[in-house]
């Protein structure tokens, strides 16, 4: 005998999680190539059940109904309205209660995590199979109400569990691990700004007319990132990260907390270190040459005064 479940019992799931640009921030909005990577430990998960009465949230941020709900979560309403229309839903009234362990504002990918786990949470309610191109269609939605114009590479990143050689407008790029890669993520103690960095790193170019610009330095740095990255070479690596660093800071995105945190990984031995993100406060990433080393700069930069560590390892299960 089948069990058939009530409407009002279903309940959809959906998850996602974080990433770190490992180079090639900012550049990637000039059309240039980045290296993205995804952050498993740090996920988001998202419920969806059925209500009476309207959609409800129940976040962080607020708990009641959606429609009522403060201005940095209109990008969630509106990707909810869009999927009710495509999925032809006769579902008057959702439930959503989202947990995220990704600190917003931090260059950590949090907007679009929540808004990948909040799409396929909607998909999984109404028991309707969900495409990679139905899930970032609706994700753009959410990240326009976030960023303004966004480029994309979040919500690849965050629907993605592999490094992707990212360029805008195409699609992206696997990129193979030839041994796992020792990360340590911290944030500093101020969140950034994405439009506002954006905004600086314009003006920042537009002053330094003529030559080659930390844009362009920035592009190079990342193509030869992807080639140490697919020898395994890892010291090589890291120099491209702390030099890819050093022209963030002359854009004028790196503050003096992630200027500090990025010297104390490297004091504490780290290949290399630098801002992920849009800077202006944010985040930091660090490769560290084995477990051992990570951990040591994991507890510097604890005492440095970052507000979150983290210590991913990617591709643990790599032959090289």
């Amino acid at each position: 005998m089948s069990i058939v479940t009530e409407p009002a019992a279903r309940v959809g799931k959906g998850q996602a999680h974080g990433k770190a640009i490992l180079i090639g921030e900012h550049a990637v909005v000039y059309g240039h190539p980045a290296i993205v990577l995804p952050l498993e430990p740090i996920r988001v998960l998202v419920e969806v059940g059925l209500a009476s009465g309207g959609d409800r949230i129940d976040c962080t941020y607020f708990q009641g109904k959606l429609e009522e709900a403060p201005e940095r979560l209109s990008g969630l309403a509106a990707v909810v309205e869009e999927a009710r229309r495509e999925l032809e839903s006769s579902l008057s009234g959702f439930s959503l209660t989202i947990r995220s362990e990704i600190p917003p504002g931090y260059g950590l990918g949090s907007s679009a995590a929540v808004a990948v786990a909040l799409v396929r949470a909607l998909y999984d309610v109404h028991r309707h199979p969900l495409t990679q191109e139905q899930l970032l269609h609706l994700v753009h939605i959410a990240e326009t109400h976030a960023h303004g114009t966004p480029s994309g590479v979040d919500a690849w990143a965050a629907s993605t569990d592999y490094p992707l050689w990212f360029v805008r407008g195409r699609r992206p790029e696997s990129l193979p691990l030839m041994r796992p890669l020792f990360l340590v993520v911290a944030n500093s103690r101020v969140p950034g700004n994405t439009r506002e960095a954006v905004q600086h790193v314009r003006e920042s170019l537009e002053r330094l007319q003529g030559g080659e610009s930390p844009v362009d330095r920035l592009a190079a740095l990342a193509s030869r990132a992807r080639t140490a990255l697919s020898r395994g070479d890892y010291a090589e690596l890291g120099r491209l990260m702390t030099g890819a660093h050093e022209q963030l800071a002359e854009l004028g995105i790196a503050t003096d907390h992630l200027n500090a945190l990025v010297g104390a990984a490297l004091e504490q031995g780290a290949l290399g270190a630098k801002l992920t993100g849009s800077g202006e406060g944010g985040s930091m990433i660090a490769l560290a040459p084995d477990k051992n080393r990570q951990n040591q700069v994991a507890a510097t930069l604890a005492q440095a005064g970052a507000l979150q560590v983290w210590t991913p390892v990617l591709g643990e299960n790599s032959i090289g």
